[in-house]
């Protein structure tokens, strides 16, 4: 739909908010790429101060007549408010994407190597699969898949473009957020530049069944953050002892923070079905033990020397070699999260996993 708005237009228009419920007149101060800038305004004698939040139906201009917004921000010094741009409200909303996050204990266990050709095997099942590189010190995806990003969230932040403008093509038709020092950032997010990852975001899902996170490697608050805020939780560790132990620490805090979380186990790199299941059962009865908590087993990975072979070259082990043990077992635990849908009734999506990371980081 062609809307026309423009700087000192005259708008008009309703709230949903009990406080609100009048007719409103006011004009737009500036119009940018992801937002429109209003002036405040006085009604019936006092300073309309609308709630960040607060739905707003555009009865003016008519090309934005019964179109929405939200108020998103207030900047009184500049005597302005901004809304996100009008769009029609979405009468039939899609099934939410599920959002997976994927943490380990400790570097070097094969996390990003997960994320990746879990995300392929997705995208073979006949899912709409975006990979989002939350990785703050190794941000690394670009590189495994051996693609030049252009843009990434810094980008948005700043204004210069949008989440669909930065959405990079990756092999076998998977798309990447690429990561960058904009990860950092959502620790301090101002109410705008907020709007403008979730606004993005609200697109994507239209468009996106699974975003899986890529998140760092250890306990950082801003890695807990993130594993706490979606819908699935897959921690990766291998046999060796030192990652187990960093696993259940882990596992240890995130319980502590959450006793409702169940992360997903998935035991990497292993030598055989018997040191894989050795390992589990050993770790599974540590966290029953000690934590009176019991995690979620996903499944295991064969130690494929051609698994190292393809990192080296840039290549995806799954598609490069679809018949070995490696990529069967992908598909297994890729199998094992849809089988899991059935029970998977309440995911909040991509906006509730934003607000929740936005709620978590105040």
């Amino acid at each position: 739909m062609d809307i026309r708005l423009y700087p000192n237009q005259n708008v008009v228009f309703s709230t949903d908010a009990e406080l609100y419920r009048d007719i409103y007149k006011t004009h737009i101060v500036n119009v940018h790429k992801d937002r429109l800038e209003l002036a405040l305004t006085l009604h019936k004698g006092y300073l309309l101060m609308l709630p960040v939040g607060t739905s707003v139906q555009w009865m003016e201009p008519a090309s934005a007549k019964g179109m929405y917004s939200e108020v998103i921000d207030r900047q009184v010094t500049r005597q302005v408010w901004c809304t996100n741009l009008p769009t029609l409200r979405d009468q039939n909303p899609r099934k939410k994407t599920r959002v997976i996050a994927i943490g380990s204990g400790k570097g070097g266990v094969g996390k990003t190597t997960l994320a990746i050709n879990l995300a392929v095997s997705l995208q073979k099942m006949g899912h709409k699969v975006v990979v989002m590189d939350a990785d703050i010190g190794m941000a690394n995806i670009e590189v495994l898949l051996n693609m030049k990003c252009r843009y990434n969230l810094t980008h948005v932040l700043k204004g210069d473009c949008q989440i669909p403008d930065i959405l990079a093509e990756g092999p076998l038709g998977i798309k990447v957020i690429p990561g960058s020092s904009g990860i950092v950032a959502f620790t301090n997010l101002s109410p705008l530049q907020f709007n403008r990852i979730l606004s993005g975001f609200i697109q994507l899902e239209r468009v996106c069944d699974y975003l899986i996170v890529d998140t760092g490697a250890g306990i950082s608050e801003l890695v807990l953050k993130f594993l706490e805020a979606a819908d699935d939780i897959i921690l990766v560790t291998t046999p060796e002892p030192h990652a187990m132990l960093d696993t259940f620490a882990i596992t240890k805090v995130l319980y502590s923070r959450n006793k409702m979380i169940s992360p997903k186990l998935v035991f990497n790199m292993c030598e055989s079905e018997q040191e894989a299941k050795k390992s589990t059962e050993k770790f599974i009865y540590a966290v029953s033990e000690f934590l009176l908590k019991r995690p979620e087993y996903l499944g295991w990975i064969f130690d494929d020397k051609r698994v190292s072979k393809s990192l080296k070259s840039r290549e995806i082990a799954s598609a490069l070699y679809p018949d070995i043990e490696f990529s069967q077992q992908i598909e297994s635990i890729a199998r094992s999260l849809l089988g899991k849908e059935s029970v998977f009734e309440q995911q909040g999506g991509i906006v509730s996993f934003f607000n929740k990371l936005k709620r978590n980081l105040g």
